[in-house]
């Protein structure tokens, strides 16, 4: 079973780069903001989220801190 991975940011050619990258190695998630990022967190465990710093509404840093509320928080990654 692969690792799951959420990849939140705001231009779909890098989420979709991302996930062209990364999904032989891991379960790929996409989310294009913050808020269906942290919706997403909430329904599902991930091992590892993959945030943009400038996202529409919030910033990828306030959804790391809203990850590690979790009882079970990703490995949290902040891409500039």
């Amino acid at each position: 079973m692969k690792p799951t991975l959420l990849i939140v940011d705001d231009e779909k050619t890098t989420r979709e780069g991302l996930r062209a990258a990364l999904e032989d190695r891991y379960d790929v998630y996409l989310a294009e903001d913050a808020q269906a990022g942290f919706n997403l967190l909430e329904q599902e465990h991930f091992d590892v989220l993959l945030t943009d710093f400038r996202l529409p509404n919030e910033d990828g840093l306030k959804l790391i801190a809203r990850a590690k509320s979790l009882s079970r928080p990703p490995v949290c990654i902040l891409m500039t």
